[in-house]
């Protein structure tokens, strides 16, 4: 053998190792565990804040140097992890390549009986004697076959030795999952570099046709989402959301697109909608009061029906019905009374929105605060009006995610799932038997699961004594 040959083949073994298989699966899967811990994709400032939970700041600021310098913030595109999944994919392919052709080639070989020397030193073997002589070779051939067992009989110098195997061919299970880690590689490498992932803030009432990146970057969608309405629903007494949604429309080539026959697609939190591939999902919120937005109300008239105001900041709204008119002339998301009994902003999410109007009727002013939630602060002077709602006042926040690879992902996903089934509760069966006058030995060339193999051994040599199961 050459020198050249040599080191094909060292290369070769060290490729189709099992070790090199464990030590890679070692490091992709601690690699994978700090990305979830360290802030993806995201500016040195919020990074460094995640440090300084734990640091100083000038460990922290150390932390993110180091961090930055092996790509730990952006783990996923890094070229070491790429070359991690790389070298795991070749693993894989070269172990198969490798142990694949005699795993066929066995299949194919014609069974021989088996020297009594080495059916002694199987770790299973149980040992029968039965009264009756006559045709015991058949008997245990029809339990076998019973059992759903492939068998191969042959006269030896001993007597008569069967071989009895079940789910031989479920030993190409171990294959079908090293296929399935590889569809499942390809899929992630493929929505690494070909798919995206970025978000955009969208404030009521308005709409966009292009996404931000998590790099920065502006991505083009060729069609524009609207935000017709966004609202939260908080716990009562409690500024912690329960639930926040958007009523999102989809506007391409100057037409609305229906999903399920409806023209707007409600999003929230862990209920996103798909279009064209591109996945959007209802990440957060925030209030930006905009030059459209409108203080929105509902006057309730002497007959008790229910009529809508719409009226913007310091703008003269007449009530339906009366000489007078309403103009907000403060506003608070969050109204809160302090110590001494000032009125100020407690935050600016939409917690209990409240608006100051100056009501004006032939030159004489009074004012009076509109709680939302407060239906007692509703009665005025000149009737019931229901402060709605600031519409135009905040944004969604959404992420949107391409992901040409899930479809790969998924597919891999399910073989992955039907290999291991198969490897775990449809191992191969082999049994042993060799039949010598009224004596019956059963042999087992398995240690694993060895309780449950005796006990299909018991049920054999029951049925066998003509014993009830």
């Amino acid at each position: 053998m050459s020198k050249l040959e040599k080191w094909n083949e060292k290369i070769w073994n060290f490729f189709a190792s099992v070790d090199l298989a464990v030590a890679l699966f070692i490091v992709i899967s601690i690699g994978a565990a700090i990305g979830t811990i360290i802030p993806q994709q995201l500016e040195p400032e919020p990074t460094i804040r995640f440090f300084l939970k734990f640091l100083s700041m000038n460990n922290a600021t150390k932390a993110y140097e180091i961090v930055s310098l092996l790509d730990l913030n952006n783990l996923y595109h890094s070229w070491w992890f790429t070359f991690l999944l790389f070298m795991f994919a070749l693993n894989l392919i070269v172990c198969s390549i490798d142990r694949l052709p005699n795993l066929l080639k066995s299949y194919k070989t014609a069974p021989q009986p088996l020297p009594h020397e080495i059916l002694e030193r199987m770790p299973v073997k149980r040992d029968i004697e039965l009264s009756n002589k006559s045709s015991i070779a058949d008997k245990v051939l029809d339990i076998l076959k019973k059992k759903g067992f492939s068998t191969n009989i042959f006269q030896t110098p001993d007597g008569v030795q069967l071989q009895a195997k079940k789910w031989k061919k479920t030993r190409l299970a171990v294959y079908l999952t090293h296929l399935s880690i590889l569809i499942i590689l390809a899929g992630a490498l493929l929505g690494t570099f070909f798919g995206f992932r970025g978000h955009m803030n969208i404030v009521e009432g308005t709409g966009l046709d292009f996404a931000i990146s998590d790099e920065g970057k502006t991505i083009p969608l060729n069609f524009q989402i609207i935000c017709d309405k966004f609202e939260v629903d908080y716990y009562e007494n409690s500024a912690v959301p329960k639930a926040y949604r958007s009523y999102l429309r989809v506007l391409e080539n100057g037409q609305t697109i229906k999903f399920n026959g409806k023209d707007t697609v409600v999003v929230e939190v862990n209920q996103p909608f798909s279009y064209r591939g591109i996945t959007f999902y209802q990440a957060s919120y925030g209030f930006q009061p905009a030059e459209h937005a409108e203080f929105r109300f509902t006057y309730f008239d002497e007959s008790g029906k229910e009529i809508t105001i719409k009226s913007k900041f310091e703008e003269k709204s007449k009530i339906p019905g009366k000489s007078v008119t309403l103009k907000v002339i403060d506003f608070s998301p969050a109204l809160g009374i302090d110590e001494q009994g000032r009125l100020f902003n407690m935050t600016t999410d939409m917690i209990n929105p409240a608006v100051f109007v100056e009501f004006d009727i032939g030159g004489k002013k009074t004012h009076h605060w509109i709680l939302k939630k407060i239906p007692e602060t509703w009665e005025t002077p000149y009737g019931k009006i229901r402060f709605d709602e600031l519409w135009g006042a905040q944004f969604t926040g959404i992420q949107i995610r391409k992901d040409p690879g899930v479809p790969l992902i998924y597919a891999g996903s399910i073989l992955l799932c039907i290999g291991l089934f198969i490897s775990l509760f449809l191992r191969p069966i082999n049994y042993f038997v060799t039949i010598h006058k009224n004596r019956v030995i059963f042999y087992s060339p398995s240690s694993k699961g060895k309780v449950i193999i005796e006990k299909q051994l018991d049920e054999l040599i029951n049925k066998l004594k003509g014993d009830k199961e």
